[in-house]
């Protein structure tokens, strides 16, 4: 059983490989390794201090013991984390970064006696990392050679070393009763997943630090380990650190340059970058919707997946921000992840395989043909399109097997929301967006009958959208309509009909027809007691909360119509609610106004980009 962990995080770092995240008082709640998606490799890694003539343990993370700061450092994923006993005079802090080319986290620890008497302080370590996600037949080994802890199975190693000789140590058994008695057994190795060390500082003068490195490591072998652990030792630490705050710099030096002067939405946009990179596979190309927070499955479907609908939005981000080499992996992936008949599935695993899903939804096939053609837009690159042609016409050909004789409309399939069963507003929306851009490559191509024949496959879905989703009788457009020997009409308000404007353009955002189902929106939508816009009328996942991307929806469109009070308005909404941090969350709490379920939600993040981005180029921010 798995010790129950945080569903809301309040940091991220990584190398593209290797992730983790933590909670504000520093505890590291989950760790993945060698993917992002899958092999989360920590049940508990947490640390505890005892003082001599002082009968308690104080473990580091208990909120009811410790006072706790946290925020980055230089805007680079290097997280500073700050304890103070609420009574005792001392007080520590962690700093934790992973290495950009080596799969390594340090943690490095620093614990200061604030008092005017000497102390005597031991620090214990306590480790339970089931290797890949199981508890039987792992191994966990003290080694003298590397002075650490091994916890290993199969291919599989992490490593537990530090700077400092380790005084005691302990390989599974009832390993955390010993911490608390103060007394490791010495067992140098068991089929277990956990262990302990104990460090012993036996006399730390008043306003004395003492200071520890803890160097996580994974790899292959335990050999790898050990060498990588070698190379480690030889280097000084704080070296290490600056070249990892260097290599962050370096990436946003890269960034498209947009002038920012807004101290507060220009780390919010590195921010975002930074959330781009650490959740984008690096070997692989493929991007995350966001850390996992839900592996069970126990309060949604997970997150720890790659959608091709959230990935169209978020590569428009990053092209957006100049990263294109980053977007020309993804889609280049998507050749992988395309399955036979053309169709890309509801999600996928980061190595392109079929994630668990619950059907077709076919605006995720849309998404992904019409952020090709966004993505060439910009860069112009005739090689890419070549690479990418096959998929394209399949794709393209699927969605045209796919439409509903009756109606033209795109056939039953799942919902943006991955809810309900219907012809959907939104999904045609993406299937008119993804023949556009299918057709817009073919004519660059010189194939044009596929352009001729994929532009006529838009224009008749646009028709059919006008004929049956707008609704004259409500004045607004329906969320979707149900063909069962007569057509039964969903009036529920949805904010996803926004789709028909942006991003697939079926219709001018001046529109009459679109400026009264916005209002119907703003009207049933806004979340009265802390903002925001809810994604539907009655929406009752998590309690039914407005989100951040769906008030970024909004704001966008009001960029489009000129009502640039309203669209400054809502903006300031979503950075209000950016997470201590600076990262966005899925959703705003609906009594509390804090961050809810998912953090970070990368779509979140590339509707924040994209929305700045439409602002500052209406002169609209200071």
């Amino acid at each position: 059983m798995y010790t129950s962990k945080a569903h809301i995080i309040d940091a991220i770092i990584g190398n593209r490989k290797m992730m983790a995240v933590m909670t504000s008082n520093g505890e590291m709640q989950k760790l993945w390794w060698p993917r992002l998606d899958i092999f989360q490799q920590i049940d508990e890694w947490n640390f505890a201090i005892s003082i001599d003539g002082y009968t308690n343990l104080l473990w580091l993370h208990d909120d009811m013991e410790w006072d706790f700061v946290q925020k980055y450092l230089d805007d680079s994923p290097i997280v500073l984390t700050k304890g103070r006993h609420k009574v005792l005079p001392i007080s520590w802090q962690f700093i934790d970064f992973i290495l950009p080319d080596k799969d390594v986290l340090i943690r490095r620890i620093n614990i200061k006696n604030d008092s005017e008497k000497k102390m005597s302080i031991k620090l214990w370590q306590y480790s339970n990392f089931p290797i890949d996600e199981r508890y039987r037949y792992n191994t966990t080994q003290y080694i003298d050679d590397i002075d650490g802890i091994l916890h290993y199975r199969a291919n599989t190693a992490i490593g537990l070393c530090s700077s400092k000789k380790i005084s005691a140590f302990q390989c599974g058994g009832d390993v955390k009763s010993q911490i608390k008695g103060l007394n490791l057994a010495g067992e140098d190795q068991n089929m277990s997943s956990q262990g302990a060390v104990m460090w012993d500082y036996n006399t730390v003068y008043p306003q004395e630090d003492i200071c520890i490195d803890i160097y996580l490591i994974a790899d292959t072998s335990i050999e790898k380990i050990f060498k990588t652990m070698s190379s480690l030792k030889i280097r000084n630490t704080s070296d290490v650190q600056n070249d990892v705050c260097k290599y962050w710099h370096d990436i946003y030096f890269e960034r498209n340059h947009i002038d920012i002067y807004n101290k507060k939405l220009n780390k919010l946009y590195n921010r975002s970058i930074m959330v781009f990179h650490l959740l984008s596979q690096s070997d692989l190309g493929s991007i995350l919707a966001a850390p996992e927070v839900d592996e069970d499955f126990l309060y949604c479907g997970g997150y720890g997946f790659c959608w091709g609908r959230d990935a169209a939005y978020i590569t428009c981000a990053i092209d957006a921000a100049g990263y294109y080499d980053m977007v020309d992996k993804f889609y280049e992936w998507t050749i992988s992840a395309q399955s036979a008949d053309g169709s890309w599935a509801q999600r996928h695993y980061l190595d392109g395989s079929i994630a668990p899903n619950w059907g077709i939804q076919i605006d995720e096939t849309g998404s992904v043909l019409w952020g090709i053609w966004e993505h060439y837009k910009i860069t112009k690159d005739k090689q890419f399109l070549s690479k990418m042609w096959p998929s394209i016409k399949k794709g393209a050909e699927f969605l045209i097997s796919y439409l509903d004789d009756y109606t033209g409309l795109p056939s039953d399939s799942y919902d943006l929301w991955e809810e309900r069963v219907a012809e959907h507003t939104y999904s045609a929306a993406a299937v008119y967006g993804g023949f556009i851009g299918a057709s817009n490559i073919a004519a660059e191509m010189g194939f044009d009958a596929e352009a001729k024949g994929w532009t006529k496959n838009a224009i008749d879905i646009k028709k059919a959208i006008e004929k049956w989703c707008w609704d004259e009788e409500t004045g607004y457009f329906l969320r979707s309509i149900k063909v069962d020997g007569e057509i039964h009409k969903d009036h529920i308000v949805d904010i996803s009909v926004l789709g028909l404007v942006y991003p697939f353009k079926v219709l001018d955002a001046n529109d009459k027809r679109i400026r009264a189902t916005v209002k119907v929106i703003e009207d049933r939508l806004w979340s009265l007691k802390v903002g925001g816009i809810k994604r539907y009328e009655n929406d009752v996942y998590r309690g039914g909360n407005p989100w951040i991307l769906t008030t970024l929806w909004l704001t966008y469109y009001y960029t489009l119509i000129d009502e640039n009070d309203r669209a400054k308005e809502l903006f300031g909404w979503v950075v209000d609610h950016a997470t201590p941090m600076g990262l966005f969350s899925e959703q705003i709490h609906r009594n509390t106004g804090k961050p809810a379920w998912v953090v970070p939600l990368t779509w979140s993040h590339a509707m924040f980009i994209l929305t700045l981005r439409g602002l500052l180029d209406k002169e609209l921010l200071e």
